[in-house]
């Protein structure tokens, strides 16, 4: 165990003790003639995969947490900025002006979760790792899922690299025009 201030002890536990699997996408790619392509979320990318790849050089449990905390950040916000990429397409292709019918049709969390249900599920581990270490009252880091924020890390810039260079699954009929409360009574006197 390694002393906190405070008196707290905070365990080392085994959730710190794994290595990450390699990614080895990258974020620029060929593009027509002597072109190239640059994947959405470079800075974001970039910040994430060099604290990623610098995990296991951690000299200590705080070093280690610091840089997952390095990782959620920056992934969350590459994660992010691709769905409202994705949104701002879907918005062009539909004739939603209000909002929050926007928001109730095409909202960040649904692009999420109909086109990348494997991306939702792992950013619930990055979620709890920034708010639990953002709340000073916390203590410890035992009932945290480390590594599941490198499997978000991971499955964002790996599996889903395409999707960083603008090819995504394909939304048709995952998404359908929601009236919020004020349009729906606006609409039916």
């Amino acid at each position: 165990m390694t002393p906190v201030s405070g008196g707290t002890d905070v365990k080392t536990d085994d959730n710190l003790q794994f290595v990450p699997k390699p990614i080895d996408a990258v974020g620029i790619r060929a593009g027509d003639g002597s072109n190239i392509r640059i994947a959405f979320g470079i800075i974001q990318r970039t910040t994430a995969l060099r604290a990623y790849n610098t995990y296991g050089n951690g000299r200590d449990w705080m070093e280690k947490l610091s840089t997952a905390y390095v990782v959620a950040l920056s992934t969350r916000s590459a994660d992010t900025l691709l769905m409202q990429v994705i949104q701002d397409d879907l918005v062009a292709n539909s004739q939603n002006s209000c909002s929050r019918c926007k928001e109730a049709s095409i909202g960040l969390s649904l692009i999420r979760e109909r086109l990348f249900p494997t991306l939702k599920s792992l950013r619930e581990h990055a979620n709890r790792l920034v708010h639990h270490l953002d709340d000073p009252k916390n203590k410890g880091v035992s009932g945290l899922n480390i590594e599941g924020v490198f499997s978000y890390c991971h499955h964002l810039f790996q599996d889903n690299a395409d999707a960083l260079f603008g090819i995504i699954p394909s939304p048709q009929g995952k998404f359908h025009y929601v009236k919020c409360k004020k349009c729906r009574e606006t609409s039916n006197p």
